[in-house]
């Protein structure tokens, strides 16, 4: 008994149990909220025709889309499904949500890491020519750009540049119909660079201020200060011990933009014609394609609680404070 409690205290454990119970939450959050956004499938399939049916015409249509039991037993009928492997069927296309998934998810994921690679390439040498400049004209210069970054909405810097470079070179690699990494790798990558600049632009600021503080943090503790005196060459100090733990709390902020990426890159997926998650969750939206939603959203749900959980468990390899906690 007391080897189980130990267990159950223990932080991965704890996590886990966090990570489950925020699930199940947004499964809830998400039943609730599609049922109260007013018309269903039958509206969205009919339009202003749905008017014209009789009452036995929608009874029947109720039942064809499951929407005619009580809430309750919709929410569990679904989440049963959940359970076995079945996320529900898009009644429009007769398509399943696992297939669906299965071909979205892969591109959302490709400008996830494209995304986060050019957010860390902007961020983190941003962040060490600031540190190394502390409130003077270089930082403060890094400073206005990384507000300016961030201040900038994600579809109206992807509206400009999308359009600049197909009015001023003809340059517009998005428009020839979207091509994975194994169809067309040229032309895949041609169509990921712009949404990756996009978003990766978008998240440089948090990185950089994130390691713009960590260093400054760092350089001021002891043991730095005391390296320094007993004659550590200035470079190896910048690099070896400030650098290195300065990186720390990036790797945590990485996992979190990461995690925002494969729901929140609906934006750059739907102005650049991208086929990913986001694109997904907003075409069950317009149809009323409940299972479509709630199954998606679960997925990007999951995923995020996931990577945080990889997340912490990388930091609490890399920083030997936390291990104890």
């Amino acid at each position: 008994m007391t080897r189980f409690l130990h267990v159950l205290r223990h932080p991965v454990t704890r996590r886990i149990g966090e990570a489950l119970l925020t699930l199940v939450g947004v499964s809830i959050l998400t039943f609730v909220i599609l049922r109260v956004v007013p018309g269903n499938q039958i509206t969205a399939a009919y339009g202003t025709a749905a008017g014209d049916l009789t009452q036995d015409q929608i009874r029947q249509l109720e039942a064809y889309y499951g929407i005619d039991k009580p809430l309750i037993v919709q929410y569990f009928d679904w989440l049963g499904g959940v359970l076995t492997g079945n996320l529900g069927i898009n009644t429009t296309s007769h398509q399943s949500v696992v297939q669906m998934t299965a071909q979205a998810l892969p591109n959302t994921i490709e400008l996830a890491v494209f995304s986060i690679i050019i957010g860390l390439l902007l961020g983190i040498p941003g962040g060490v020519f600031a540190a190394n400049r502390p409130g003077r004209f270089g930082d403060n210069v890094t400073q206005f750009g990384s507000l300016l970054a961030l201040s900038i909405p994600s579809f109206l810097l992807a509206t400009v540049l999308a359009t600049w470079l197909a009015n001023s070179f003809g340059w517009y690699p998005n428009g020839e119909g979207y091509k994975t990494l194994l169809q067309n790798p040229g032309l895949n990558l041609q169509q990921m660079i712009l949404p990756a600049l996009v978003l990766g632009i978008s998240i440089a600021p948090p990185v950089l201020q994130t390691t713009r503080t960590a260093i400054l943090s760092i350089r001021a503790e002891d043991y730095i200060r005391t390296a320094r005196a007993k004659g550590v060459p200035e470079r190896r100090l910048r690099v070896r011990h400030v650098l290195r733990n300065a990186l720390i709390p990036v790797v945590t902020m990485t996992g979190l933009q990461f995690g925002f990426l494969l729901g929140g890159a609906l934006v750059a997926e739907q102005i650049f014609a991208i086929p990913g998650i986001g694109r997904q969750v907003l075409l069950g939206l317009n149809q009323k394609e409940y299972a479509v939603v709630q199954s998606t959203v679960l997925i990007i749900a999951t995923m995020f609680v996931l990577v945080n959980l990889l997340t912490d468990m990388v930091y609490r390899v890399v920083d030997p404070k936390v291990r104890v906690r």
